[in-house]
């Protein structure tokens, strides 16, 4: 009976979203043509299909290839280190995330070609774990995106998209760096028949910690590989993606003088299988399932000397979507059911498992040749937590010489996860506390109002844009019985964050150059006291020349003070800090390519800084043989 009444929820949904959008996807391929990749390139993750990415709703940013292989990073925290807008986060283990418009990790949602993957400790993702050699792009959407993506895009969503199968090609790769830094990859893919293939395998290790400091004594390796396939399906295509990584960690900490051994072990594996049914991707079916193991052991001696707690997460989902043209005005509607197992020895019964269906639709109507509105809404029901509406609307006006007015409003939510349901946990190591959860949680929810005023003529574009959050039902413990430091998560905390960026960027010859600085203010309802984590001013200045076959950039990122903790003797910061970066890459012989470069030049290391931000070098050489 409860499965009827949430398909019946689906299907009113799905019938009942105002259907429209823009012209159909060969038009949307002729303006990418006027347009420089540089200032306005094409995007997959804002829409959902493929659009400009000045005429999607919400703040987008792109990193593509070029971009991953300049910086040279054996992870992606190195290289998203200095993107406008984005700041790291340290996650529970070792590693970092991202936060987005002040909102930490665990409230932005990473994909992996547009599915939500498995591997979340304590509600945060380390994103280090994802190779940089593995992807063709990423795709950054600011603001709450859950209107398309359900839960967890309070903040935004990060989209790491894979390389595609490219013909018959062998490439070899190897990047060394400071601090231990010895990656190696190799790739091959080519054809049989109408099947298309490629196999990807790549060995990172590093001296440093992930999300650690250089002050912690430590090493991480991680062995990365990626098959994919694909073959016609009637007028359509099918594509296959497997991906496995297997990470180790190992590092000292010490506690009241006693220093221990302390190992983080983690199994990634996500496999997608994605069906087009007709040429234009119209009608897609989805199939994805991501599978995570995580052991951790903290012992005076070896590896195998320790007792391991693990946590072990399983998702699968299924998902079709319907996309259609209708005169000027675009349209998307869908559904999706999805299954999640969790086994750990923290939560109560020690495995859970729980069921979510959705439906959910977007529109975008051209009202005239100068104005357009984007709406949606997505229904999402649980069998544990209940259900939750997340709707968007946007308008966006365009006025001659290429100006623009982006105006918007978006819902988005996080559902509570297994832990914050259902922990029973109790420290008995150094302060004794038990952690509880708390069956009767509701979703965070929150309310995002954004604007953007530009203008995109040729290879300049230049833009303001503002947002705030109101954020509603935060997920935090409290503490529910002092006599015995008894903690239980509770839908307790308020906050809000807002933002003002302004940037541009310009294309001349072979010289191309951009600017932003990003402004961010955060507030604990609860407490009046601004978010921990949180940088309020960023800016970044870069220049690029390319001369023939080669490429030299530079840039300089300032970030202001970061509050990290509150005790009672007051608030401890990291040090503002200025830093400088040096890239250059050049065409060898053949297909061969070198890459040199230096991340912060002058070695400028703020104080309280928790993890590495001192000066990094790195080289790498690759070459390639297509036939």
């Amino acid at each position: 009976m409860q499965l009827r009444k949430i398909w019946v929820r689906v299907a009113t949904v799905c019938a009942a979203v105002p259907l429209a959008v823009e012209p159909v996807q060969a038009q949307v391929q002729d303006s990418a043509q006027v347009r420089p990749v540089e200032v306005d390139e094409i995007v997959v993750t804002a829409e959902r299909s493929r659009g400009r990415a000045s005429d999607a709703a919400a703040a987008v940013r792109t990193l593509n290839r070029t971009d991953l292989e300049r910086r040279g990073g054996t992870d992606l925290t190195t290289i998203l280190r200095d993107v406008p807008g984005v700041q790291i986060d340290p996650v529970v283990g070792s590693g970092s995330g991202v936060a987005l418009q002040g909102l930490g990790s665990d409230r932005v949602l990473v994909l992996l070609d547009g599915a939500p993957i498995a591997g979340r400790i304590g509600g945060e993702f380390d994103i280090s774990r994802i190779s940089p050699a593995l992807l063709e792009r990423i795709e950054i959407v600011e603001g709450p995106q859950s209107t398309l993506y359900g839960s967890t895009a309070l903040g935004g969503v990060i989209n790491l998209l894979t390389r595609a199968n490219e013909g018959r090609r062998i490439e070899l790769g190897s990047q060394l760096g400071s601090r231990g830094q010895r990656d190696f990859r190799g790739r091959a893919s080519g054809g049989l028949g109408n099947l298309t293939g490629s196999l990807d395998v790549g060995r990172r290790e590093t001296d440093l910690v992930p999300g650690r400091g250089e002050a912690t004594p430590g090493s991480a390796g991680r062995w990365d590989a990626m098959a994919r396939a694909g073959a016609p399906l009637g007028a359509g295509s099918i594509d296959a993606r497997f991906l496995g990584v297997i990470e180790e960690q190992a590092y000292e900490t010490s506690s009241r003088g006693a220093v221990s051994n302390s190992y983080n072990d983690n199994w990634q594996y996500d496999a997608l299988v994605s069906a087009a049914l007709d040429e234009a991707a119209r009608t897609e079916v989805r199939l994805h399932g991501s599978i995570y193991n995580h052991r951790f052991i903290s012992t005076p001696g070896a590896r195998e000397d320790g007792t391991p707690e693990w946590d072990r997460q399983r998702t699968l989902d299924a998902e079709v979507i319907r996309r259609g043209v209708a005169g000027m005005h675009r349209w998307l509607i869908g559904a999706k059911a999805e299954r999640e197992w969790l086994e750990s020895d923290r939560i109560e019964g020690s495995e859970r498992a729980g069921s979510a269906l959705a439906g959910f639709g977007s529109a975008d109507w051209m009202l005239g040749s100068a104005l357009r509105a984007t709406t949606g809404v997505r229904v999402t029901t649980s069998d544990f937590w209940g259900t939750d509406v997340a709707p968007r609307v946007a308008v966006t006006a365009y006025a001659p010489e290429g100006v623009y007015v982006k105006v918007g409003g978006a819902r988005g939510f996080r559902a509570p996860s297994f832990k914050e349901l259902y922990t029973s946990f109790t420290n008995t190591q150094g302060f004794t506390y038990t952690v509880l959860g708390d069956p009767d949680l509701e979703p965070e929810y929150s309310w995002n109002a954004s604007a953007e005023i530009g203008r995109a003529v040729g290879t300049t574009r230049v833009y303001v844009r503002g947002f705030r959050n109101w954020l509603r039902n935060f997920i935090e413990t409290s503490l529910v019985d002092p006599t015995t430091s008894t903690f239980q998560y509770q839908n307790v905390a308020r906050a809000s964050t807002a933002g003002l960026e302004a940037g541009g960027a310009v294309t001349r010859g072979i010289v191309s150059a951009s600017a932003s600085h990003a402004y961010l203010d955060t507030e604990d309802e609860t407490t009046g006291e601004p978010l921990l984590g949180r940088s309020a001013h960023m800016s970044r200045a870069a220049l690029t020349v390319r001369p023939g076959p080669a490429a030299l950039t530079g840039e300089v990122v300032h970030s202001s003070s970061v509050p990290l903790q509150r005790t009672e003797a007051g608030t401890t910061y990291q040090d503002a800090y200025a830093r400088i970066n040096l890239s250059a890459s050049a065409a060898l012989f053949d297909d061969a390519r070198l890459t040199l470069g230096v991340d912060n030049v002058a070695d400028v290391r703020p104080a309280g800084a928790a993890t590495f931000l001192g000066r990094r070098w790195f080289g790498g050489l690759s070459w390639g043989l297509s036939w």
